[in-house]
C-alpha cells in the first residue's frame, strides 16, 4: 500500500425526455463504494418533467458532490455532454446514460483497473447485463463484447459454457448471483471495429477525452459514442473488464437499440444506419488532419501518421486497405 492519493472522478449524466428512468439512474451514482467523486447532471432542454424529476432525487439525496445544469435549448447528446465537462475537472472522466444503471463497485473496479502496473490505457471498459423497463432481467451479458461480431459463433455449432458464468438463482427473494469474475484484457489494436457495449460501460482519461472529443455538437447529436470510442482507441487503446459492472436498459424508447432481445446476435437496433459508419469515420479523418498539430504534439509524427493510414484504410477497398495498414507498419 502506497500513500499516494487517489485520483478524482468526474461523471457526467445527460438527459432528455427520461423521467421513468433518471431518478434510478442517479441514485445508481450515489451509492458507489468509492465516494471521491462528483457528478453533473444535464437536463438538454427535456420537454418532459425529468428536470423536476433530477431536481427532486438531488433534494432527497442531498448531496453536495451532486448538480443540475438545465439548458435553455435542446442541443443533443454532445452538446449536452460538452456541456457537463466544461463543469469537471478530475483526472478520470465516466458517460452514464440517463436509462442505465451502474453496480456499486462501478467506479472502484474501473479505477483500480486503470491503477494496473502494466499498462496505463486511455479508457476502461465492462460488460453489461441486459434489463427491460421495469429493471427486470433479459440476458447476464452481451455476446460480442470484447469480440470479433463476425466471428463470435461461426462454425461452431457445439460451444460449451462456463459454469462459472451461469448465475445462481435465489427463488425466494427472485434474484440471480453471479460469481466474481477477475479477467483484463488489454486491446491495443488500432482498428476501428466496435468490441464494446456503450460509453455507460466506462471510463476515460480526460486528458484523452480532451483531444478526441468531437468539435461540431449537430454532427453527433446520435453518434457521439462511436466518435469517441473509436478515435480514444486509435489513439491510446483499452482495457476490457470481462463482467458486467452495469445495467443496459432496454425500455422501447432508446435512441438506437430499439429491438427485443430474441436471442443469438442480438441485433438491438431494427434501422438501417445506411452510411453513418462511413459518415463517422470520415468526419474522424477530417478532425485530425485539421488538428494536425495538436494530435502531433500529443502522439508524435509518427503514431500520428499510422493512425491516419489506418482510418484511411478503413474507408477504401480491401486490397487499398491492406496495402495503407502495410504502409502504417513501416513508419
Amino acid at each position: 500500500m502506497i500513500d499516494a492519493r487517489l485520483p478524482r472522478i468526474s461523471v457526467v449524466v445527460t438527459c432528455y425526455n427520461c423521467r421513468d428512468y433518471i431518478a434510478d439512474a442517479v441514485r445508481s451514482v450515489a451509492r458507489q463504494t468509492l465516494r471521491d467523486f462528483d457528478c453533473v447532471i444535464v437536463d438538454d432542454a427535456s420537454t418532459d418533467d425529468s428536470a423536476a424529476v433530477i431536481q427532486s432525487t438531488l433534494d432527497a439525496l442531498a448531496d453536495s458532490r451532486f448538480r443540475l445544469i438545465r439548458l435553455e435549448k435542446n442541443v443533443g447528446q454532445t452538446g449536452a455532454t460538452r456541456r457537463g465537462l466544461a463543469e469537471t475537472r478530475a483526472t478520470f472522466v465516466c458517460f452514464l446514460d440517463s436509462d442505465d444503471l451502474w453496480n456499486t463497485d462501478f467506479l472502484e473496479r474501473h479505477l483500480a483497473a486503470h491503477l494496473n502496473e502494466t499498462y496505463a490505457v486511455g479508457f476502461t471498459a465492462c460488460n453489461a447485463r441486459l434489463i427491460d423497463s421495469q429493471g427486470a432481467l433479459i440476458a447476464g451479458g452481451v455476446y460480442w463484447f470484447g469480440k470479433d461480431r463476425v466471428q463470435v459463433d461461426r462454425d461452431q455449432a457445439f460451444v460449451p459454457l462456463d459454469p462459472a458464468r451461469v448465475p445462481t438463482l435465489d427463488a425466494a427473494r427472485g434474484t440471480a448471483g453471479w460469481q466474481g469474475q477477475t479477467p483484463y484484457r488489454l486491446y491495443t489494436k488500432r482498428v476501428v471495429h466496435w468490441v464494446w457495449v456503450s460509453t455507460s460501460s466506462m471510463m476515460f482519461r480526460r486528458s484523452l477525452i480532451d483531444l478526441v472529443f468531437p468539435e461540431d455538437d449537430e454532427a453527433f447529436r446520435l453518434h457521439m459514442d462511436f466518435y469517441i470510442v473509436v478515435m480514444a482507441q486509435m489513439v491510446a487503446g483499452s482495457l476490457l473488464i470481462d463482467e458486467a459492472l452495469y445495467s443496459y436498459r432496454l425500455h422501447g424508447r432508446n435512441g438506437a437499440a430499439d429491438n427485443p432481445v430474441l436471442g443469438g446476435r442480438l441485433h438491438l437496433s431494427s434501422r438501417n444506419w445506411g452510411d453513418t459508419h462511413a459518415r463517422m469515420l470520415d468526419l474522424m479523418l477530417t478532425a485530425m488532419m485539421r488538428n494536425n498539430e495538436r494530435f502531433i504534439t500529443a502522439l508524435g509524427d509518427r503514431q500520428y501518421r499510422r493512425m491516419v493510414l489506418r482510418m484511411r484504410a478503413a474507408r477504401t477497398s480491401p486490397l487499398i486497405g491492406w496495402a495503407l495498414v502495410v504502409r502504417s507498419w513501416l513508419i
